[in-house]
């Protein structure tokens, strides 16, 4: 089974409509989201009405939890004579879809169990870095008990062999205007292979392997 896999949309829908056309080109069985699908970027509510149109699941990212906060302040003291304040506002549904994302996602794909979460499956803001510490590694397997881990967050793609288990990232949809990646991945069960892909080229991008003892 191959699965879909991408994060950090950043309210980029163009990147996000690129990123779904290069998986669906590569066959995947299943689409998934790790999260933060709007702020940073201007198309929030576009992002959220695709995902919605394509019944992908997704988890609750940081930036999609602070959202409605975030646009009650704007309403009350934003400048509705600027122009990049009008195009960063959300729908009242954008926000209610928002507020509805799960903070996890579980799956039995081809006997393997997969946790979705965004930062951690603790904590949504909690950074897991490729360079964290082995502690934090552990940590994200024993309380996801899962046999791979999707993560998001960071913007890195990343794969970390944990003992028996694997946590991944595919870095991020929205690309160096917003500190991103520009990338998505291709996860295959049950073997857990996990192939990162490049937005602009639509080839592999290097990775490194992570093994933790």
């Amino acid at each position: 089974m191959r699965i879909g896999v991408f994060s950090d949309v950043h309210a980029d829908v163009v990147a996000l409509a690129r990123a779904l056309d290069l998986l669906r080109r590569h066959n995947v069985d299943q689409l998934v989201c790790a999260g933060d699908l709007v702020e940073r970027g201007i198309d929030g509510d576009a992002v959220v009405k695709l995902l919605q149109a394509e019944a992908i699941p997704c988890v609750q990212g940081n930036h999609d939890v602070a959202a409605p906060g975030n646009q009650t302040w704007l309403r009350e003291h934003g400048d509705f004579d600027n122009p990049n304040l009008l195009v960063r506002l959300l729908s009242k549904e954008t926000l209610a879809y928002l507020q509805h994302l799960p903070p996890t996602l579980r799956f039995n794909w081809d006997n393997r169990r997969v946790l979705v979460a965004h930062g951690t499956p603790w904590e949504a803001g909690q950074y897991v870095f490729p360079t964290s510490r082995s502690p934090v590694f552990r940590r994200v397997i024993q309380e996801a008990n899962a046999d791979v881990v999707i993560l998001g967050h960071t913007h890195l793609p990343m794969r970390v062999h944990v003992g028996a288990a694997w946590i991944v990232n595919p870095g991020s949809v929205c690309g160096p205007h917003a500190s991103g990646s520009y990338t998505c991945a291709i996860l295959t069960l049950p073997d857990i292979a996990f192939q990162v892909l490049d937005l602009g080229t639509g080839h592999p991008s290097p990775l490194d392997d992570i093994t933790i003892p």
